[in-house]
């Protein structure tokens, strides 16, 4: 039986982004790569060079792009200081999303639970409905919000980073059910309110969905709405 979707957020980005979903994720979270201006490169190195030598992480796209609360809410939970990946390359990224996916296991202090390891720097979000947005891996020393605060949807709370086990630079978003024992925590089924999606020719408003795997999107904001 289909899971009923229990929370609809606002788009945590700017710009023109792609949408993924690797191989192994939790089809209730998403990741998000910056292209270009041509829409197709996330970085200013093309994929050859990807696949034979190593990026900067600083010459992707989305290296230090401003993220936003999806939600009106209450800050419960903040991490800062972990390092970025100063590089990526294509065999350090299948190291990386192999033991990201099948061999982490965060490490367990008495009900503290630590994923810096695999989240890198993140913030989580409760609202009001009682639903934790999580976002992950961003850039050391950028995140704004402290926990406890009271921040409202579209609020300024970092930038996009490549902390913890990334293959890349990226945004990762996902809905918790609750916060206080992440052990047992469950991903929220959930929908942005409203994005614009790119069918190849121009841009169209969508609303109250997820973007497919591999579109390009970016916030019905950026439209001057």
């Amino acid at each position: 039986m289909q899971q009923k979707v229990n929370a609809t957020i606002d788009f945590p980005l700017r710009g023109e982004w792609v949408s993924l979903r690797p191989l192994g994720h939790h089809p209730y979270a998403l990741d998000f790569m910056k292209v270009g201006k041509d829409k197709r490169h996330v970085s200013l190195r093309t994929l050859s060079w990807y696949l034979l030598s190593i990026i900067p992480a600083k010459n992707f796209y989305g290296f230090g792009d401003l993220i936003f609360s999806p939600v009106d809410g209450v800050v419960i939970r903040v991490s800062d200081g972990w390092k970025d990946r100063e590089v990526t390359s294509f065999l350090n990224a299948i190291i990386i999303w192999f033991t990201a996916t099948f061999l982490f296991r965060p490490k367990i202090n008495g009900s503290e639970i630590d994923i810096r390891p695999n989240a890198g720097n993140y913030v989580m979000i409760k609202s009001a409905t009682g639903l934790v947005a999580f976002l992950a891996h961003m850039r050391c020393g950028s995140v704004k919000v402290m926990t406890g605060q009271v921040i409202t949807a579209g609020q300024f709370v970092g930038e996009v980073g490549n902390s913890g086990n990334t293959t890349a630079p990226h945004l990762h978003i996902n809905l918790f059910d609750q916060a206080d024992d992440l052990l047992h925590s469950k991903l929220v089924k959930f929908t942005f309110r409203r994005f614009d999606q790119w069918n190849g020719r121009s841009w169209e408003v969508v609303e109250n969905s997820i973007p497919i795997e591999g579109a390009l999107v970016r916030s019905h904001a950026d439209n001057g709405h």
